[in-house]
């Protein structure tokens, strides 16, 4: 599988988001967290697609992040 990084983000509510559109659309994903689970102030989230799935997962993001309920 080769992956690329989609997401690199210290915001949980941003990164949960970004796994739902990916699921809501089929796309899939791998994540890791660095976040430091005592205190959530170090470390980050990351999503992984398919380098092919790359584009149209940030298009669905893009997209989500331009309606008026976004």
């Amino acid at each position: 599988m080769n992956k690329a990084l989609l997401i690199n983000t210290t915001d949980r509510m941003y990164f949960q988001l970004c796994q739902s559109i990916l699921s809501m659309n089929d796309i899939p994903f791998q994540i890791n967290s660095t976040m430091d689970s005592m205190y959530n102030a170090f470390g980050k989230f990351e999503i992984y697609v398919l380098e092919e799935d790359k584009q149209k997962a940030i298009d669905l993001i893009e997209n989500h992040e331009d309606t008026p309920d976004a």
